[in-house]
């Protein structure tokens, strides 16, 4: 029977809504709770980051995470149901703090300033600062070594790229344009929030982004051929609904309107395959 606090956190995780759910899900239960502690650090940290409005809050709010972390690897005591989560979790499997700073930063990222137009070196240290590092914690929890950090660096940039597509309008209500300059220049578009939906060659970007991402899953597959099949099996589950997400987008004229998602028979379906692969 489940603990409260482990109650707490998995409800975090559960009303989430995230494809991610069932790739945890499946984990045995020492490595399930782990992992739902870190996604739900994720969590909160990103809602703080898109929900709070005040720019003074989210960086206070941020800032104060990242003592919650240093208290938690300094061994001080711990009230959150979260933190306390989070520490059995860093002790169990050794995970690294500078992975948890590294997430807390890239929220700072987006609260410090809206992101608009990143260049293509500040888009890179989003990504890796906001999913790799998530990777990095994740492969930890799965029993991986440093030798496969690879695969969770590959993964990450396939899955944050593919989210910003998906998420292109949804970022834009919020001030925000994960499209970087480069782009913009290659198809001489002006850097612009209220014009940016409207250019006739917005779709081309969108395909060079899903084009990218394309490039690290096929990365990420060559990697993953190199390791135990049975210890990234939760990760495979996420790749595959990610994978579904991109193959939605990829080569096909997206209404940035709708966001894409995948619906319970798809979700059912793609997990259908996956076993009867494995």
């Amino acid at each position: 029977m489940l603990v409260d606090d482990q109650i707490v956190v998995q409800n975090i995780v559960k009303n989430s809504g995230t494809s991610f759910f069932w790739g945890m899900k499946i984990l045995n239960p020492q490595k399930k709770r782990a992992m739902f502690s870190v996604y739900a650090f994720c969590r909160i940290v990103d809602d703080i980051a898109d929900d709070i409005k005040n720019i003074n809050i989210k960086k206070t709010q941020l800032k104060e995470w990242k003592k919650k972390i240093e208290d938690i690897y300094q061994n001080k005591q711990v009230t959150s149901s979260i933190e306390k989560e989070l520490k059995h979790s860093i002790k169990a499997y050794n995970l690294n703090k500078l992975d948890f700073f590294s997430i807390i930063d890239g929220m700072m990222m987006d609260a410090e300033k809206d992101i608009k137009f990143p260049t293509k070196k500040e888009l890179n240290l989003y990504c890796d600062r906001v999913a790799v590092a998530v990777g990095y914690l994740s492969i930890k929890i799965f029993g991986l070594s440093n030798k496969e950090k690879k695969y969770a660096f590959y993964l990450g940039r396939a899955f944050q790229l593919t989210n910003i597509v998906r998420d292109f309008h949804e970022d834009l209500n919020r001030g925000r344009c994960y499209i970087s300059t480069d782009y913009l220049a290659k198809y001489g578009i002006k850097k612009n929030l209220m014009t940016i939906s409207n250019e006739p060659k917005l779709q081309n970007i969108f395909q060079d982004i899903l084009s990218e991402a394309q490039e690290y899953y096929e990365k990420s597959s060559r990697e993953s051929n190199k390791i135990n099949k049975k210890k990234i099996i939760a990760s495979e589950i996420m790749k595959s609904f990610y994978k579904a997400l991109h193959s939605k987008m990829f080569n096909t004229t997206i209404n940035i309107k709708k966001k894409i998602k995948l619906n319970s028979f798809e979700k059912i379906h793609i997990l259908c395959l996956f076993f009867l692969r494995y």
